[in-house]
């Protein structure tokens, strides 16, 4: 790898990394400059981490991580998400995803951050686990539902080893996604209710966020069919109208991944996470 050079990625490559996402990820329509403008430098929890592979003017390689501010076993800290890794099909088989994860991994510690949390797929899981050092925590559940799922939020919150901690100014840009629009669907006692477009038409993709600190408010009613895809603190929420997605008929299972700086040791436990789409780029 002694011809490719390794950069920390720059908004002046946002045009080029729209190129390499295109090559990377054929099917995904999202990948533009005003996506990667608000998903890497709208961002108000703050500046945006990550590493470019280029060979010349090329750009070979990509990761990018975000910070996200959180609950880590009941205390306030600021992690790394990372997203959008992209090898160019010319340069696969090097081992340039795992030097990319390596690297902005040590940015992330560098800055502060408390660890990485990510979201792996069958593809990626075993060299995050094996090669990298990641906890695979858990696989994501996926359910179709009529109605959303009731959350004691506030026992959720409390027995959570992994929480997003969400701000008005968050949400807010959350909810702009240039790709996938968001709203605030409905509210109750302690939730807030979020709805998208999912990748299956006359299906939304909800999620439920607390609803404590924040003034952003929702009105009406969520009902109809809609996917719901995260984790949720053991004996915390309760299905209504819904059907588990079995791993098969998913296109691709997902895993939490998390790498604690600080504590190399810590982990996770998986009956006590609370995460939702809104967490991640599934959408």
């Amino acid at each position: 790898m002694s011809e490719l050079a390794f950069r920390p990625a720059a908004h002046a490559d946002i045009g080029r990394t729209v190129e390499l996402m295109g090559l990377g990820f054929p099917g995904a329509y999202k990948f533009s400059r005003a996506f990667l403008q608000w998903q890497y430098y709208g961002n108000p929890a703050g500046e945006p981490l990550g590493c470019n592979i280029e060979d010349g003017e090329r750009l070979v390689g990509h990761l990018m991580g975000i910070p996200q501010r959180v609950g880590l076993h009941g205390q306030p800290a600021v992690v790394t998400l990372i997203m959008n890794v992209a090898t160019h099909p010319d340069y696969r088989g090097r081992g340039l995803f795992l030097e990319l994860v390596r690297r902005v991994a040590a940015m992330s510690a560098e800055r502060g951050h408390a660890g990485v949390v990510g979201v792996a797929n069958q593809q990626t899981i075993r060299a995050y686990e094996t090669k990298l050092g990641f906890q695979n925590v858990a696989g994501l559940d996926a359910h179709v539902e009529l109605l959303p799922q009731q959350i004691d939020m506030a026992r959720a919150l409390a027995a959570a080893d992994f929480a997003h901690r969400w701000e008005d100014a968050t949400l807010a840009w959350r909810l702009k996604n240039p790709a996938n629009p968001l709203r605030i669907a409905a509210e109750t006692r302690d939730s807030l209710i979020i709805e998208g477009a999912s990748t299956t038409p006359l299906i939304r993709a909800r999620g439920a966020i607390p609803r404590a600190g924040l003034s952003l408010r929702g009105s009406g009613l969520a009902a109809g069919p809609g996917v719901v895809l995260g984790l949720t603190p053991r004996g915390t929420a309760r299905r209504r109208l819904a059907v588990t997605v079995p791993d098969q008929l998913r296109p691709s299972p997902l895993r939490m991944i998390w790498l604690n700086h600080k504590a190399p040791g810590d982990r996770l436990d998986p009956d006590r996470i609370l995460f939702s789409f809104l967490d991640f780029d599934a959408f």
